[in-house]
C-alpha cells in the first residue's frame, strides 16, 4: 500500500480551479468550465477532480456559487494552509489468478461412433432397469 500527500498549495490551486469551473458552468460557459477542470486535473492524480466534484454534489464540500463564494474560498485557503489535506492511498492491484491447466483436447467422435456409444448406454440402462425389476419382483430380503 502506497500513501502520498498532495502539497497544500497544489491542492488549493486545484480546488480554486474546480470552484472556478463550477461557477463558469453555472454561467453557461461549458468550454471555459472544461478548460478549468482540465487544468485542475493536471495538478492532481487521476480521479481526484471527479472525487471532489462528487463531494460537492453530496454536500460534503460547500457548493461554489457565483453569488456566494466565501465558503468555497475558505476551503481553498484551508488547503493552502495545510488545514485541509488530500492524502492518497494506492492499493496495489491483486496479482492475476493463475489459470487452471488446459484440459486435453477431447477426440471428436463421428456420428457412427456416437450411435454405437448411445446404443451401449441404452443397453446398459435397460440391463440395470431389468435387474431392478427382478429384484423388486423377488420381494424384500429377510
Amino acid at each position: 500500500m502506497e500513501r502520498f500527500r498532495v502539497d497544500g498549495a497544489v491542492f488549493a490551486d486545484c480546488l480554486f480551479l474546480i470552484g472556478q469551473a463550477w461557477v463558469t458552468r453555472a454561467l453557461d460557459d461549458e468550454r471555459g468550465a472544461a478548460e478549468d477542470l482540465a487544468a485542475a486535473m493536471a495538478l492532481v492524480p487521476p480521479g481526484t477532480v471527479e472525487m471532489i466534484l462528487g463531494m460537492i454534489e453530496d454536500g460534503d464540500l460547500p457548493e461554489p456559487h457565483p453569488d456566494a463564494m466565501d465558503d468555497w474560498l475558505e476551503s481553498c485557503r484551508q488547503a493552502g494552509a495545510g488545514d485541509f489535506r488530500l492524502t492518497f492511498v494506492r492499493v496495489p492491484a491483486a496479482p492475476p489468478r493463475p489459470q487452471p491447466p488446459a484440459l486435453p483436447p477431447r477426440p471428436v467422435e463421428s456420428e457412427a461412433e456416437f450411435l454405437v456409444r448411445l446404443r451401449r448406454v441404452r443397453l446398459d440402462a435397460e440391463a440395470r432397469m431389468a435387474d431392478e425389476q427382478a429384484r423388486l419382483a423377488r420381494g424384500p430380503r429377510r
